[in-house]
């Protein structure tokens, strides 16, 4: 846990939306056990949105669609271009999408995203990452590239259930030692990238929040 539980708690409180379609999501999320960003992530999500106004996103994880919809609702104006790995996880988007009436501006790409990002020709001016976290690195190597000048690059789940700030799981036997040592390094790269400037937000999973100055 990276935020006390009461605290946690509390965000999540204030943070519930009324939007019926997006609680029918969220509903389908928990009772199918399919890992969606929670009320704060959205909530902080879509502010980073408004506050970007960006012509073109890229989102590497659909998922079933949540973020998406999060994404387009809080920019009108915003054409998006998400990649799904999953085929349930891409029709359930697509379906969910539908119902929201943004499917001329959501794009859904059923593919690996190391093998669709390589065939992306446009620019985009947000690129969100929630997909295999030990293929952030990656991820980010195929993409900075299509990333514009003042563009932004939010990554969630930065800190996986904080172990990544402890060295017990960087260097003991762990299942999950491999994931938190890439993100560990993906960190480390952002950070000195002298391209761009980074910034670690502790809310929920962590959410790394990166501008391109060059």
């Amino acid at each position: 846990m990276i935020v006390n539980k009461v605290v946690e708690e509390y965000i999540r409180k204030k943070s519930q939306t009324d939007n019926k379609l997006l609680r029918e999501i969220e509903e389908f999320a928990l009772k199918n056990n399919i890992p969606i960003i929670e009320p704060e992530v959205r909530n902080f999500l879509g502010m980073i949105v408004k506050i970007k106004k960006p012509c073109k996103i890229l989102e590497i994880g659909t998922a079933i669609g949540y973020s998406s919809i999060i994404m387009k609702m809080a920019s009108k104006d915003s054409k998006i271009t998400t990649i799904e790995i999953n085929e349930d996880s891409f029709l359930e988007a697509k379906l969910n999408i539908e119902k929201f009436g943004f499917e001329k501006d959501i794009h859904c790409i059923l593919g690996d995203a190391n093998e669709v990002i390589e065939l992306l020709e446009d620019e985009y001016d947000l690129i969100f990452i929630d997909a295999a976290k030990g293929q952030y690195i990656n991820f980010f190597e195929k993409t900075i590239d299509k990333l514009k000048v003042n563009g932004v690059l939010v990554s969630d789940n930065i800190l996986f259930r904080g172990m990544v700030a402890e060295e017990k799981y960087k260097t003991t036997r762990h299942r999950k030692i491999t994931i938190v040592k890439r993100l560990d390094e993906y960190i480390d790269l952002l950070i000195n990238d002298k391209r761009l400037s980074s910034s670690i937000v502790p809310i929920d999973d962590g959410m790394m929040i990166t501008y391109r100055n060059e």
